[in-house]
């Protein structure tokens, strides 16, 4: 199995095919799960990578291929996360980023945990434009918006779209999480959302109540 640091230092050198080949073979023998490869590799290689511009004048070129190899990392495990996704819970998710929100990486890795918990999750990207999604809300019929932001410039096109969202349809539940949710506390109790999730443990948590209440109606509670 590849440790945490062997993964990184692959992802630093830019091995991507060996690290690739690490990983199906890891699968293939179900040494480790789709679950553990984006909790314990994955995620932390997105959250602890740093760009000190003015010690590495490179780092910038460094992010953009980091994030390459990461997304076809992500695209390669597709098919071994259908295999480990909980049954269809009956939920559908929109996953999607403000306009000029281009950081739409962890957004990716939080649609498909919202998968392996049996949500049908759609996943739109970074840079989406606000009339875009709000006609999409009636092809797509979601009962969830999930809005992620890294940017806190884009904090007030987030609350943007979720006064659009609810002006177009109360019943679609907002839920809204990124770097830039946690890191401005006081703005975004003023905002209008109805889920806050800071990581991915909450998400498992928010389909586990789902569950409950499921549980409770056919009990007749």
């Amino acid at each position: 199995m590849i440790n945490r640091e062997q993964f990184n230092d692959l992802i630093v050198k830019e091995e991507k095919e060996q690290l690739i080949n690490l990983l199906i073979d890891s699968l293939d023998k179900e040494i480790v799960s789709v679950r553990e490869l984006y909790k314990e590799r994955i995620l932390p290689s997105i959250e602890d990578f740093e760009c000190p511009f003015q010690e590495d004048p490179l780092c910038i070129w460094k992010e953009h291929v980091r994030t390459s190899t990461t997304r076809t990392i992500i695209e390669v495990i597709y098919p071994y996360l259908l295999k480990e996704r909980k049954p269809f819970n009956g939920k559908k998710i929109i996953m999607t980023c403000p306009s000029e929100e281009y950081h739409e990486l962890p957004l990716r890795v939080v649609s498909d945990w919202f998968e392996l918990n049996g949500f049908k999750s759609v996943f739109a990207g970074g840079n989406t434009p606000l009339n875009a999604l709000i006609m999409a809300l009636d092809y797509e019929k979601p009962d969830y918006l999930g809005l992620s932001v890294s940017n806190p410039y884009n904090l007030y096109k987030a609350q943007n779209i979720i006064d659009a969202v609810r002006e177009k349809d109360s019943s679609i539940g907002i839920i809204v999480g990124g770097r830039a949710f946690n890191k401005n506390n006081d703005f975004v109790k003023t905002m209008d959302f109805d889920v806050f999730l800071k990581n991915i443990d909450d998400i498992d948590a928010f389909a586990a109540s789902l569950m409950v209440d499921v549980g409770k109606k056919r009990d007749g509670e």
